[in-house]
């Protein structure tokens, strides 16, 4: 073994064995408020630059000080308040046995406006300062207006828990059983919203209709769904709703993440929208958790009464001013949004690079292994498509090696329905591409407005050239004289035509922009993540082991944590995506590379081959590419070595390689010598082992009597 391997070794293990940081710790951000009261405490409402609270035995409480504060107010019931709301100038709230109390602006005293009949509310929402929409169970829709209640007749059966209105026009009702009810007309008609894939038959306990663009809903079972306005599709907000798929979800207080979970696993009770991609939400078992950006993150904070609590509702006075309530007079008040704060924090002196190295360790080892990852799928993937892309490439198929055993006549039949198919396609694709209302040379955008379309017309242009071909097959394959050009339209090569279509579009546009349109633009890694989450899911690896599941999925069982996968192989699409990004573009080089390679190996050796009864992919697999495989391998380790360099930009999507890590590290510390420096030295140990390696390779797979060679 060379010395130079040595080292390698060496600092490989040197950076392995670094042991991790340890776990700073955190403490809540959220304080226990004395509330003054046992009850139950089951909604709360900002009102007048006041907050209410609600709860068992008609309890109410009133805080002066956005919820620092408590003083029990003077109730009319002593029904159960399960509901409030606020707007128009008005305070809303409702109870059992049709209970319905108004208070007005700038007045002291509650106004009566109960039902008529002794129904359940389970939700209530103000359209105007005295109009009004309650749900309740079995489909029950109420409308208030001048102190009146009237009863919308639906035909459905499920119970209906919670409504949600924007204005005096725009509202939203959720329930059991998936419904959705949308109107625009201040509730007094509904319509049908279809619930998304996996919510069909969830219980939607919670809506919030925040903005003309955003509306969120919760379940009982911890999913999230949200609906968005679209401005490409002109699609409005309510149409259609989707899971938010969870990237990660923090425990209270750690680093630490869980990957990829389908839901939170928690009994959800409410939710509240801050804005447009913050919200916090609360559940049973003491549970509070905040998202600051649309759910995809959702941190769970610590709360100080720790897990016996269960918090029914939470309001946010301001953005991080606020209140959570739940039983037995509990109440959490937060000035920071409930965010965990680091206990006993200092600030290290980073100045000293050996106290730099000990803090920042476990970020530069976690980032390692993450670039690692994404490198080694990466190189597989592009040398798979490498390998697939130079065989279409070198392949001699042509349309005349198609038609040239079958009579004329059928290859003429053939063709009348590839040209018809092809005129179909383009007269098909004329309304989508026509409705973008392009002009000129914008048609180049043609791909992205409209991609069916696009599809569609290279389809229908390939099916005519063919089509036309084959009308006109006379058996004589005969060329076209276009002026001083001849043109020999049989000799073309599909295969060929779709490799190079495709090394061509890698080739020519920015890695960073391919990262960014497969990550954000196709969500291929979300995409490809839901399959994944059903492949690899632990019951499925719980009844069918086998070496690769061994080997890249394994599993965290402990505290209910099914289905997890350690690392985010699978569970996080940002990495999906990276793997994708790079195996594609390094596919598009590779493929030059290799193809080059088979051309280098002399055209006796394919003819020898077919000359011994093997098929054209039986001598390319058996004879030409173990050749040319070797041949390549210098140029292919370049290609591979550029393929690690690359990997960088995959923090444009969020990945949490080396230089996200860096970029964190120095957001932190400020010490951009010492943090770049690492970064650099890190790089070059995985460059300077893969080109190891690559060379080791080469030696032993050189071909005898190839190249030049000399020396002692």
């Amino acid at each position: 073994m060379s010395a130079r391997t040595v080292c390698v070794a060496i600092v490989i293990l040197l950076l392995t064995s670094v042991n991790p940081s340890q776990a700073t710790e955190f403490e809540s951000s959220w304080e226990i408020v004395e509330s003054g009261t046992s009850e139950d405490l089951l909604t709360a409402a900002e009102f007048e630059g006041e907050v209410w609270a609600f709860g068992t035995a008609g309890v109410m409480l009133r805080s002066g000080d956005n919820g620092a504060s408590w003083t029990v107010y003077e109730s009319p019931t002593t029904s159960d308040i399960l509901n409030s709301a606020s707007g128009f100038g008005s305070l809303l709230i409702s109870g059992d046995s049709g209970l319905v109390l108004l208070r007005e602006s700038e007045s002291d005293s509650w106004i009566d406006i109960s039902l008529p009949e002794e129904d359940s509310v389970n939700g209530i929402s103000l359209t105007g300062s005295d109009t009004a929409v309650a749900v309740g169970n079995h489909g029950t829709i109420w409308n208030l207006d001048g102190g009146v209640w009237t009863e919308t007749a639906l035909s459905i059966e499920s119970d209906l828990l919670d409504v949600s209105f924007l204005d005096e026009e725009l509202g939203i009702i959720v329930g059991s059983e998936g419904t959705i009810l949308f109107s625009e007309d201040g509730g007094e008609s509904w319509e049908y919203r279809e619930s998304p894939e996996g919510a069909a038959g969830a219980v939607i306990v919670s809506v919030e209709f925040y903005s003309p663009t955003r509306i969120y809903a919760i379940t009982d079972d911890g999913r999230v769904l949200i609906s968005m306005s679209n401005v490409v599709t002109g699609t409005d907000v309510g149409y259609i709703w989707n899971l938010v798929e969870f990237e990660r979800h923090y425990p209270p207080g750690t680093n630490e993440y869980i990957l990829g979970p389908e839901k939170l696993d928690v009994q959800l009770t409410s939710i509240e929208v801050v804005t447009t991609s913050k919200f916090l939400m609360t559940g049973d078992g003491g549970y509070i958790s905040m998202s600051v950006n649309g759910g995809t993150i959702v941190s769970q904070q610590i709360n100080p009464l720790g897990n016996n609590s269960n918090f029914n509702d939470i309001v946010m006075v301001t953005g991080f001013t606020g209140v959570a309530v739940g039983n037995e007079g509990k109440i959490l008040w937060t000035e920071n949004a409930g965010a965990d704060d680091q206990a006993g924090f200092v600030v290290p002196e980073y100045g000293n690079f050996g106290v730099f190295v000990d803090e920042t360790k476990a970020m530069f080892l976690s980032g390692f292994i993450a670039t690692l990852k994404i490198v080694a799928f990466g190189i597989v993937l592009g040398f798979l498509l490498g390998v697939t892309l130079a065989m279409c490439k070198t392949s001699p198929i042509s349309l005349r090696n198609v038609v040239e055993r079958y009579e004329p006549k059928y290859v003429r039949i053939i063709g009348i329905p590839l040209l018809a198919g092809g005129l179909l396609q383009i007269y098909s694709a004329i309304p989508g591409a026509s409705g973008l209302g392009l002009q000129g040379i914008e048609y180049i955008f043609l791909p992205v407005g409209a991609p069916v379309s696009f599809a569609k017309i290279l389809l229908g242009i390939a099916l005519i050239f063919i089509g036309t071909l084959f009308i006109s097959n006379d058996n004589k394959f005969s060329k076209i004289n276009i002026g001083p050009f001849t043109l020999n339209p049989w000799r073309v090569r599909p295969l060929n035509a779709i490799a190079t279509v495709y090394t061509d579009f890698f080739r020519n546009t920015p890695l960073i922009v391919q990262f960014l349109f497969i990550h954000f633009g196709l969500r291929l890694g979300a995409l490809i993540q839901g399959p994944g989450l059903e492949i690899f899911s632990f019951e499925n690896l719980e009844n069918n082991h086998n070496f690769m599941t061994d080997i890249i999925a394994t599993y965290d069982h402990s505290e209910g944590n099914y289905g997890t996968l350690i690392g985010g192989v699978l569970y996080d699409s940002a990495f999906i995506s990276a793997i994708c990004a790079l195996g594609f573009n390094s596919g598009a080089y590779q493929c030059e590379t290799i193809r080059g390679a088979i051309q280098a190996i002399p055209s006796a050796q394919m003819e020898a081959g077919r000359s011994i009864g093997l098929t054209y992919l039986q001598t390319m697999r058996r004879v030409i590419m173990p050749q040319a495989i070797r041949i390549c391998i210098p140029p292919m380790g370049n290609e591979m070595v550029n393929l690690v360099l690359n990997s960088s930009l995959a923090m444009i999507i969020g990945y949490a390689e080396l230089t996200r890590q860096g970029k964190l590290i120095v957001a932190s510390t400020f010490q951009y010598a010492y943090a770049w420096g690492m970064v650099l030295i890190s790089y070059f140990v995985v460059t300077w082992t893969l080109a190891l390696i690559l060379r080791w390779l080469e030696e032993k797979t050189r071909i005898p009597g190839l190249g030049i060679t000399g020396g002692d």
